[in-house]
């Protein structure tokens, strides 16, 4: 959720799509939920074959910006290269092609909790 409504009401919330693993890779789940808690429906971002997001993080486009116009973060392993990317989706068009994908050298721990804090 946009943690600016900590502890109001809110309207949108993103989760993980749990998953197995088989050998410690993953396998099944590739895919967030947003979740329209006012319209009780639920879009999709599903990163394919082999890719595993990690928790979803808003980040808000800005302080006045209404409640899903912002950004998603996560991190997603990707099985073939066995590293981890950086991808940035629209809150606003969630299913979409994700804004930024930066391929990570190293594979980030499942399980990694992220967080946002605006500068300054």
């Amino acid at each position: 959720m946009d943690d600016r409504l900590t502890g109001a009401p809110y309207r949108y919330s993103y989760t993980l799509e749990a998953g197995a693993f088989d050998e410690g890779e993953p396998v099944g789940a590739s895919r967030l939920h947003k979740h329209d808690l006012a319209r009780g429906s639920v879009d999709v971002h599903d990163f394919g074959p082999g890719r595993m997001p990690g928790e979803p993080v808003f980040v808000p486009g800005s302080s006045g910006f209404a409640e899903d116009e912002g950004y998603v973060l996560t991190y997603v392993y990707d099985a073939g290269r066995g590293k981890s990317d950086f991808v940035v989706l629209d809150a606003h068009d969630f299913a979409e092609a994700p804004v930024a994908t930066v391929q990570l050298p190293h594979r980030v721990p499942f399980g990694f909790h992220g967080c946002w804090v605006a500068d300054g």
